[in-house]
């Protein structure tokens, strides 16, 4: 297996590699980082779905899905996230690797081509913009994945706890913008908005899997892409008292969401995972032994933590009568673990289970790329590997001084009404 690495193809543009010839595949992805903004959010996550939906060359959705077929099934897909205070637009290609090609095709250069193709000669009509279908569409199915998200109430909580623990920041708002927001788009600004994207973004290149990418056609490929831009985690803001917000809905089990914020070192990272998944992130957590299991107050309940948030998240599934018996015991178990009560086999068993995550993060392109992509807002390249030997290393102190540093600062529930026929 090759080591990973890292380079600069322009001050704005980074080349990620990462070969392993265990893989039969390979994968191309151009990542564009901007910092999250109400007024840019939903336009900017709109346009992935829109590049991707066909280029100059191919115009029609029968032509692109032919050339992947004749890619011997490759896939070209886009989307977006948050990661802290930033929006990432993702655009991948992927397909087989060279050895599995016939007649000798280079397939790394006519994926490279294809998604080359969407980002930098997207298909427009005569006035200059992009496809009024492809944005009805595409705009469409943006605000039934809101929906969706509605439907489902442990999104949905989740969704609100994030909200209100990060209000007043960047963090706070959706990746793509809200269902107003995104109803609201005037396809007219997009070709404006994906030039300004393409200006202003930070860029992220990753080519993984059985492969050797050319590093100065890509160079010469992106040379005037993006501006230079520090990222980073969310800056830490104590919480100034407990937020107490109940939602009504009609579910028959309620949610329970307890946001903290935590002024965590970047570096510490996998202190503060290991931390929560002692209190709630495995199954021999104490949230999961003592408040699910031993006192049968919750359907689920479940620790994680976020570093480019700085922020750590409990989260449930309630009777309705059971909510505040439920909040009681979670931060009981909390104080408990504060306050030193942490076995060391409480402690071994959470190792080994982030060590084994560890581990598998090598069994997937997809992987490999958020795990790296992860790091590089807090500053690491550390590998999977060096990550396991790094969470070993880690002592109860450390841990329940960790635990020590959380600070409340939402209390969400979503209260489910007892007239409801159905639930969620």
């Amino acid at each position: 297996m090759e080591a990973y690495s890292a380079e600069k193809l322009t001050p704005s543009v980074t080349l990620h590699r990462w070969g392993d010839p265990r893989f039969k595949t390979m994968k191309l992805s151009v990542n564009l980082i901007v910092p999250l903004r109400q007024e840019t959010a939903a336009i900017y996550g709109i346009l992935p779905g829109i590049i991707t939906r066909a280029t100059r060359e191919y115009p029609t959705y029968q032509s692109l899905n032919r050339r992947l077929s004749e890619l011997y099934g490759a896939s070209l897909g886009a989307g977006a996230r948050k990661i802290g205070g930033h929006q990432v637009l993702t655009f991948s290609v992927g397909g087989i690797a060279n050895r599995y090609a016939f007649d000798g095709d280079d397939m790394l250069r006519e994926l490279s081509d294809l998604l080359f193709s969407a980002l930098f000669d997207p298909l427009k009509d005569g006035e200059g913009l992009f496809p009024k279908e492809h944005f009805l569409q595409e705009q469409r199915q943006l605000l039934e994945m809101k929906d969706a998200e509605f439907s489902d109430k442990i999104t949905y909580a989740h969704r609100r706890c994030d909200e209100l623990l990060f209000a007043g920041q960047d963090a706070a708002l959706d990746r793509y913008g809200s269902r107003e927001e995104i109803a609201a788009l005037d396809p007219q600004g997009l070709p404006d908005a994906w030039e300004r994207l393409l200006r202003e973004a930070r860029a992220e290149v990753f080519v993984l899997g059985d492969c050797h990418p050319d590093r100065d056609a890509l160079a010469h490929r992106f040379a005037g892409v993006g501006r230079e831009a520090a990222v980073g985690p969310v800056p830490f803001r104590a919480p100034e008292e407990v937020v107490r917000v109940v939602d009504e809905q009609p579910v028959t089990q309620s949610k329970l969401s307890l946001g903290f914020r935590v002024d965590a070192d970047p570096a510490d990272h996998l202190l503060y995972r290991l931390m929560s998944a002692v209190l709630g992130g495995v199954p021999s957590s104490k949230l999961f032994r003592n408040v699910r299991e031993k006192m049968s107050l919750c359907y689920y309940c479940s620790s994680s933590f976020t570093p480019a948030g700085r922020a750590l998240f409990i989260e449930s599934g309630v009777e309705t009568g059971n909510l505040q018996r439920a909040e009681e015991e979670i931060l009981r178990q909390l104080k408990d673990l504060q306050d030193g009560d942490l076995k060391e086999e409480e402690l071994t068993s959470a190792k080994l289970a982030l060590c084994n995550s560890c581990r598998s993060v090598g069994d997937s392109l997809g992987a490999v790329q958020n795990w790296y992509l992860g790091r590089i807002f807090l500053g690491s390249a550390e590998s999977p590997e060096e990550a396991c030997g790094k969470l070993m290393s880690c002592t109860r102190e450390q841990v329940v001084e960790a635990a020590r540093k959380l600070e409340l600062g939402v209390v969400y529930s979503l209260r489910g009404k007892e007239a409801a026929s159905h639930g969620a």
